[in-house]
């Protein structure tokens, strides 16, 4: 202060005129000037604000005392000096945090600038401002134990008169600190109030509802009750719904059909895949619950819709119906639900398999196949050995897996309807380098060998395709192989070749002996 006033005394027209320069440029909004350049460098100009300001204020308090003598009030000198220190002390604890809080901002998300709860800014800015004071009161040598003490009774009446507007900034602090939710975050009240958090102020926190009205609760009420908390667009929701389906289906049936609803959503995730499950056969209907999972919680309209679509069009185009829990007296006697899963033939002419063969093959290989129901877990094919037989997956999900020299399993590969296997080992003779196990509750058809072998003698260009299926396999087994630093037999589309004509002569052979 001493310095400012000598310069005052020696240059004051100069110290006027840079004055009222630097004001005007601070708050213009020219191109180069503050407002504009604060927009592109918000830091560098908040750290000149915070050098700039104090010192402004300072040559304003020197060059008022260089007009006290000519308006003669010299005696009010001590009374300007005390002023100036505390605008200040005051504009030096605002502008740090107002720094504090332009680097904060800075890595705000810029889809929700608001990110920083605004009792956090207000505490930010109140703490700085406080200790401003206290270090100027320390430098003026004031006591702080009589002003603690001068100010006690009026704390006390204060602190009750405002008892509830207290218990709502302290909430807000402990929520600040806990953070059970943050900026941006969808919550879910004990009351069913549901709404994305746009703001914690020292009062109350607001959410942001569907119909885009704002719910004011206050911070004691989100701090003393239960929440949901449902997360960001960046945050995985994984809903589970239920579906009653009448007992005379068969649950595996039932099962298949409710995940390949799943599996045909745009919405749903195929990673983690949908889990199917029985969740209650003591009652009828019986109850299935679908679990899914959604890239964020808004996701879930579109998805629950998109779902229970798909069921409906697949329980209808089996012929079932999904039977709500009703109750009901009726005086005449129940129509009974007959459902069963198709034929095995009806099911190869839905597969992509069908496009292959003929309507006489198909019900060739239809006559010479069965079902095969897997569990969910079960090892349908143990890496290492052959194969006995052509599966087709009608219902579930397989994982093809590999076991890599640490003695762990990594998965390669999951099989959904439509996808077949065995044909590897089966037509080249060579031992199944994969591990298939049953994702989910399977439904396949199994196939016998010696009828798919039949075919093959008499469709050499089914063979062909075969060949090249084979062939993708084995390149996908050598790619895994390699990865895993585990030798494999490499095989070309010749070999391959050669083996299932080989096999196609034996095949003639046989059929030729009376």
């Amino acid at each position: 202060m001493i310095l400012f006033e000598r310069l005052a005394q020696l240059h004051w027209p100069v110290l006027l005129g840079v004055t009222f320069v630097l004001m005007l440029w601070r708050l213009g909004s020219g191109p180069l000037q503050g407002r504009r350049l604060g927009k592109r460098f918000p830091i560098t100009l908040a750290v000149g604000d915070l050098l700039l300001w104090p010192a402004l204020v300072l040559v304003a308090g020197s060059l008022i005392l260089q007009l006290t003598p000519w308006i003669g009030l010299e005696e009010g000198n001590a009374g300007v000096r005390t002023g100036t220190l505390i605008v200040c002390y005051l504009v030096a604890s605002w502008l740090l945090a107002r720094l504090i809080e332009v680097m904060i901002l800075r890595k705000a998300d810029d889809a929700l600038p608001e990110r920083v709860p605004k009792l956090v800014v207000g505490l930010i800015y109140g703490a700085l401002m406080f200790v401003g004071i206290a270090i100027l009161m320390w430098e003026r040598g004031y006591s702080f134990t009589g002003i603690w003490l001068s100010t006690g009774v009026a704390a006390a009446v204060l602190g009750l008169a405002l008892q509830r507007t207290l218990g709502d900034l302290f909430s807000g602090i402990a929520l600040g600190i806990e953070r059970p939710f943050k900026m941006g975050d969808w919550v879910e009240l004990r009351d069913g109030t549901v709404g994305q958090v746009i703001d914690l102020n020292w009062r109350a926190t607001r959410l942001r509802g569907w119909d885009n009205a704002t719910h004011v609760i206050p911070n004691s009420k989100m701090a003393g009750e239960p929440l949901k908390n449902l997360h960001d667009d960046q945050h995985l929701f994984a809903p589970w719904y239920f579906v009653r389906i009448p007992a005379e289906v068969d649950p595996r049936f039932a099962t298949a059909l409710i995940l390949d609803a799943a599996l045909r959503c745009e919405s749903i995730l195929k990673f983690p895949h949908p889990i199917v499950r029985l969740a209650d056969a003591t009652t009828i209907p019986y109850q299935y619950m679908v679990w899914v999972h959604l890239k964020n919680y808004p996701a879930v309209f579109r998805g629950r819709e998109e779902l229970f679509r798909e069921i409906h069009w697949a329980m209808q185009r089996a012929g079932i119906s999904i039977a709500p829990e009703v109750h009901e007296l009726h005086t005449r006697r129940a129509a009974v639900v007959q459902a069963e899963p198709p034929t095995i033939l009806l099911a190869l002419k839905g597969l992509d398999v069908a496009g292959l063969l003929t309507q006489e093959e198909l019900e060739q290989v239809a006559a010479r196949s069965v079902y095969s129901h897997f569990d969910s877990g079960h090892v349908i094919l143990v890496e290492g050995a052959p194969s006995d037989a052509f599966y087709v997956i009608v219902g579930g999900l397989v994982e093809a897996a590999i076991t890599l020299p640490d003695r762990t399993r990594k998965v390669t590969e999951v099989l959904g309807p439509g996808h077949h296997l065995g044909i590897t080992s089966m037509l080249t003779d060579e031992p199944s380098f994969l591990e298939l196990r049953a994702k989910s509750d399977v439904t396949l058809i199994r196939i016998d060998l010696d009828c798919l072998r039949s075919l093959l003698a008499k469709r050499p260009e089914l063979a062909e395709r075969l060949a090249r299926i084979v062939k993708e396999r084995v390149d996908a087994a050598d790619a895994a192989r390699a990865a895993s630093r585990q030798p494999v037999g490499r095989l070309s589309l010749r070999d391959i070749r050669q083996r299932i004509e080989g096999l196609m002569a034996r095949q003639s052979r046989f059929t030729r002996r009376p």
